[in-house]
């Protein structure tokens, strides 16, 4: 007798992931979409065209001539050399490219990077949480971002990493509804990028795979491989290319130097004490006039857990604002321009606490026309409580205000007149930590050494080496004109006439060969500033801050 075969029960297929839209991400008007972007992003261009002549600022200056130096095909890690991954240098080649190597053209760049970094918030937020969450959050980082205590009106390399970063996010979160690999690939690519720019960017790579894998979890799916493949695969091809440029340069032992011994040093060379310091002063600045922004973010991250978001994106949004916070601890320095990393998911809570309070008092599943008019009200309060930097704002009141010690007006005073003088053929070499007259004088330094706080402190045996060459660069190549920067902070140091460093430099310009120029007092806040001639020797007995201009003698 044959013997029954068992029944078998086919295994059901795992059913595909389903993204559930919270109840407040319907519309609640009838705008169409193109016409809110439009209005934000005009809003963006109003508010930020009138900073594009602001004197420029060093960090932005450093990376833009980085930028020049790598458009021209130079060595990364030796002929320019940086503590940040290849990425930086790129990025800015990139934006040089597209808007020019001027005196205005890194404010150009930042304004087409304030325009991508806008949309792609309200973008984000949209897919969270709606318009009218997404509109509020776009209209407080519109004005946040220009936050002068954090550099919002400089082309910081935190800016340039949300380039990056912010579409890369927005296209994982459309994970799992599309799946296509292009956008899981692409996704990968722009995360990789950002991290390329700024190592701390990968917070917002940590976030996605929190978030996807909360979807996993609360979709009760199996895990999926397939999907995060791409995406990692797209991560792996930016990391290679960057690896495979180093390696064609022949530069990669100065990469280690510089990407892993230095930072290790950096990292290390900050007690508690002054790490106290710097995160007041920084605090300080960041949040004086904008404490309002803080407090609501603070109330949107406290009522998250009661928001219409579904679990996945209320721990996704908590994840990237946290990890976004704590991008501004690495290094112990607590500059300004690293909270920027962290205004746009603090925009998105903030923008949530407006939406939460409707569904509170209103019971609506959308947020009523009076909560949606506070939180236009919090976006853009700041033009009220300081319209100052709206209205005609002082280009060089808010420079000085906000880069106290640092003559970045005076740099932009002198260059003006250096400009009238300077021929396309003269060399010019800067010493001290203020590439900005190579910017605006449209110039590259002679020499690879063009920034004097990584040779001044001599704080590894490299940098004696390097004080020694570049002493003998000024020797042998006799350029037609030096400029000397001769206060604090152009030597990230207690500016010391008799340093053996800056004597050698001197002793130099003081011979025959050379001739005082052009000089200009950089401790004129309460006045106004004044190129003046031949008065160095003056400055040095009266320890008076200074640029000094040197021009070779014609014989």
């Amino acid at each position: 007798m044959a013997k029954n075969k068992a029944k078998t029960t086919p295994i059901p297929k795992t059913p595909p992931l389903v993204q559930t839209s919270p109840p407040s991400a319907v519309p609640a008007w009838t705008m169409p979409e193109w016409a809110i972007a439009g209005i934000l992003l005009l809003l963006v261009v109003l508010l930020r065209w009138q900073y594009i002549d602001i004197p420029l600022e060093r960090d932005e200056s450093v990376y833009t001539y980085l930028g020049k130096a790598a458009l021209q095909g130079g060595k990364p890690y030796h002929d320019f050399y940086e503590m940040k991954p290849p990425g930086l240098f790129y990025s800015y080649a990139l934006l040089v490219g597209l808007f020019g190597y001027s005196g205005a053209g890194p404010h150009l760049a930042l304004l087409f990077v304030a325009l991508s970094n806008t949309l792609f918030t309200y973008l984000i937020a949209r897919h969270l949480s709606g318009r009218q969450v997404a509109v509020v959050a776009a209209v407080a980082y519109i004005f946040l971002s220009l936050n002068p205590g954090a550099s919002g009106m400089y082309l910081a390399s935190e800016h340039v990493a949300l380039l990056w970063g912010l579409p890369g996010l927005w296209l994982a979160l459309q994970y799992p509804k599309r799946s296509q690999p292009f956008m899981l690939v692409l996704s990968g690519v722009l995360l990789a990028l950002a991290v390329l720019v700024k190592q701390t960017a990968a917070a917002f790579g940590v976030a996605v795979v929190v978030y996807w894998l909360m979807q996993w979890r609360s979709l009760r799916t199996e895990f999926v491989w397939k999907p995060l493949l791409w995406w990692v695969a797209g991560g792996v091809l930016p990391v290679l290319g960057a690896f495979l440029i180093v390696w064609a340069s022949g530069t990669m032992q100065e990469a280690q130097f510089w990407l892993s011994d230095y930072p290790q040093h950096y990292a290390t060379s900050t007690n508690d004490n002054r790490a106290g310091l710097y995160f007041q002063t920084s605090w300080f600045l960041v949040s004086k006039s904008y404490e309002g922004y803080f407090w609501v973010m603070l109330g949107g991250l406290l009522v998250l857990w009661r928001s219409g978001l579904t679990t996945a994106y209320k721990i996704f949004l908590a994840t990237w604002l946290a990890l976004s916070a704590l991008t501004i601890v690495p290094g112990m320095r607590f500059y300004g321009h690293y909270y920027i990393m962290a205004f746009p998911a603090g925009c998105i809570a903030g923008a949530l606490l407006f939406d939460v309070a409707s569904r509170w008092l209103q019971k609506r599943n959308e947020m009523s026309l009076l909560l949606l008019s506070l939180g236009l009200l919090w976006g853009a309060h700041h033009v009220f409580v300081r319209s100052d930097l709206y209205f005609r704002p002082s280009l060089q009141a808010i420079s000085r205000v906000y880069s106290p010690g640092n003559p970045f007006v005076e740099h932009e005073i002198l260059s003006r007149e250096l400009k009238k003088v300077v021929q396309p053929n003269d060399t010019v070499m800067v010493f001290g930590s203020d590439p900005q007259y190579y910017i605006y004088l449209n110039k590259m330094s002679p020499s690879r050494h063009m920034y004097m706080p990584f040779l001044s402190k001599a704080q590894f045996p490299e940098a004696f080496q390097w004080q020694q060459e570049i002493v003998n660069e000024l020797k042998k190549l006799r350029p037609k004109y030096v400029i000397f920067n001769g206060y604090p902070y152009a030597w990230m140091t207690k500016y010391d006439y008799s340093n053996p460093f800056t004597k050698a430099i001197l002793e130099v310009l003081h011979s025959p060969e050379y001739e005082p120029f052009e000089f200009i007092e950089t401790d004129s806040k309460s006045k106004p500033a004044v190129v003046k001639y031949k008065v160095q020797q003056g400055a040095i007995r009266n320890n008076v801050y200074f640029v000094q201009v040197f021009r070779r003698k014609e014989w």
